[in-house]
């Protein structure tokens, strides 16, 4: 008799086990009844669903261990790995994050804000949303409202669900920013027929393909990494695509260096990392920024062309995101993270003008769908625009 295959869930502990629980139920399985007990063993007529409570960061250390993963999407928004795929979306009521300023600072601008001490534990979020400076950063794993009580900021970047907390430390709901739910994820791609096979996930049709490109500040990566965690597109798994990272990125990297441009685009078009064609693959970065390269250096329409055949299957929608030079600087320098060749005004104000001739060949030559997305804009409202598109 063969013995039934075991499969290993990581979940998050504390406000993350309704989801465990939501999901157990569309499982037709038992609840968890004692939260304190760690391991968990639930078995079937087709397999044993082993469940091991964890914090986040033990999740994200050790995801490799386990067959799937329920964890916050604020976590992974913050600080989560490119190559979860995101299986199924679990909305978590009212979740946001939200900026909360003391009652006597309601009126003043936002910009009061931006260049005063913010409280936070979303430091790479803050960075994005708030465009606040590593100094201006009160880093807190804890209560942050304590830290605006006690003086050491201004405000707080935190997470609120009722908002009662706030409210009882004398903290009003400034702004919200981004509103979230929960994810079943996994790491074991070539898992996912068997958790489909099993019941575990909802049968899997092919998938789109989905890429974001523009300048560095123009928000493609933000909006990549929320269109795999959010509920758009919420009826299939998803995966972020970084083609131009990694062991590739890095290898090619010397090519460009070399002024080998066609060779640098064509490698990574090659040999960049492709998901099933079952999952909806988000990309960060696409044919448009390699092309900046070619049209800069007067490659030829045909060179262009050949080398857009390598990154085959190419996007279904491809989203360019259209930001002005200048804001694009002021976003990078927000960041901190260093600086580059291209963190210039003079450069970015070059590339801006190759990145829109790229966009112009590719609408000319009917290569993929394009949509411009003007992305200085409110988020929410940009996302509005991609679900119109996407769902279309």
């Amino acid at each position: 008799m063969n013995e039934k295959v075991v499969i290993k869930l990581g979940a998050g502990k504390g406000k993350l086990l309704p989801v465990l629980q939501e999901y157990l139920r569309s499982l037709g399985l038992p609840e968890i009844k004692n939260s304190r007990q760690l391991v968990h063993r639930i078995e079937t007529p087709k397999y044993i669903l082993e469940i091991t409570l964890l914090r986040w960061e033990d999740i994200k250390k050790y995801c490799d261990k386990f067959d799937m993963i329920i964890y916050g999407s604020d976590q992974w928004l913050e600080s989560g790995h490119k190559s979860m795929v995101s299986l199924k979306y679990f909305e978590q009521k009212n979740c946001r994050i939200s900026l909360l300023v003391k009652e006597e600072f309601k009126d003043k601008p936002f910009s009061f804000f931006k260049k005063r001490k913010v409280a936070t534990k979303y430091v790479n979020l803050a960075k994005e949303y708030l465009g606040i400076k590593d100094e201006n950063i009160v880093n807190i794993s804890g209560s942050v409202e304590a830290t605006v009580l006690l003086g050491w900021a201004d405000s707080a970047f935190d997470v609120v669900e009722t908002g009662k907390t706030a409210m009882e430390n004398g903290l009003i709901e400034y702004k919200t920013f981004i509103k979230f739910g929960a994810i079943l994820a996994t790491k074991k791609i070539a898992k996912m027929q068997l958790f489909e096979e099993l019941g575990m996930i909802e049968k899997q049709e092919k998938g789109k393909i989905i890429a974001f490109d523009g300048l560095d500040g123009s928000g493609k990566s933000t909006l990549a990494k929320y269109i795999v965690q959010n509920p758009i597109m919420n009826s299939k798994s998803k995966v972020l695509i970084a083609p131009y990272s990694g062991d590739i990125g890095q290898e090619a990297k010397a090519l460009w260096d070399a002024g080998k441009y066609y060779e640098w685009a064509t490698i990574i078009g090659k040999n960049h990392w492709r998901a099933p064609e079952y999952v909806n693959r988000i990309y960060d970065r696409s044919i448009l920024t390699f092309m900046t390269d070619l049209i800069k250096n007067n490659f030829s329409e045909e060179q262009i062309l050949d080398a857009i055949k390598t990154w085959e299957p190419l996007p279904d929608i491809l989203f360019y995101c259209d930001i002005s030079p200048e804001i694009a600087l002021s976003r990078s320098e927000k960041r901190n993270n260093g600086t580059d060749e291209f963190d210039e005004l003079e450069s970015l104000q070059e590339y801006y003008n190759l990145y829109s001739k790229s966009a112009k060949f590719v609408k000319e030559h009917n290569i993929v769908k394009l949509i411009q997305l003007e992305t200085n804009k409110n988020i929410e409202d940009i996302l509005r625009e991609i679900e119109k598109e996407l769902i279309k």
